[in-house]
């Protein structure tokens, strides 16, 4: 994988963080923006502990990259990571719900922990208070990240 600038990403960056994985084309149009907008609010509300949790944006169609990375001004601090498309199905794969395969009901909002175990998602249109909630006490109960 490599960042929006073409750097080499490994995903040993992301342990000791909690992420909030969002998988979306580059194109990223109302439905990606709303779920970039609400991951930022929900690490915004983390008020103290923000810094123990990031965004992930897997991209899963390059092709506007330019249009990413303006839309991405609006969101600082999110770590937007592109592949060749088979590596992009082998991590989807990994965040398969059970009812779907790999790339099928991507439209989630994954939670995973610093050590890189996925807990929970959320559909995209979810309420953003129970996530919220979720991860706040995930934080309080972590003693890791």
């Amino acid at each position: 994988f490599q960042d929006l600038e073409g750097r080499p990403f490994l995903f040993s960056a992301l342990k000791g963080k909690w992420s909030l994985v969002y998988f979306g084309s580059a194109e990223c149009l109302t439905p990606c923006t709303g779920n970039l907008y609400k991951t930022r609010q929900i690490i915004v509300a983390q008020a103290k502990e923000a810094h123990r949790v990031q965004s992930v944006f897997v991209i899963t169609n390059g092709a506007a990259l330019e249009v990413l990375r303006y839309t991405l001004k609006e969101y600082p601090g999110t770590i937007a990571l592109r592949g060749a498309p088979n590596a992009v199905r082998e991590l989807a794969a990994q965040f398969t719900v059970p009812a779907g395969g790999a790339l099928d009901g991507l439209d989630r909002i994954y939670v995973v922990d610093p050590l890189g175990n996925f807990m929970m998602s959320y559909a995209a249109d979810a309420d953003p208070s129970a996530m919220l909630k979720d991860l706040r006490q995930l934080l309080r109960a972590s003693q890791i990240g």
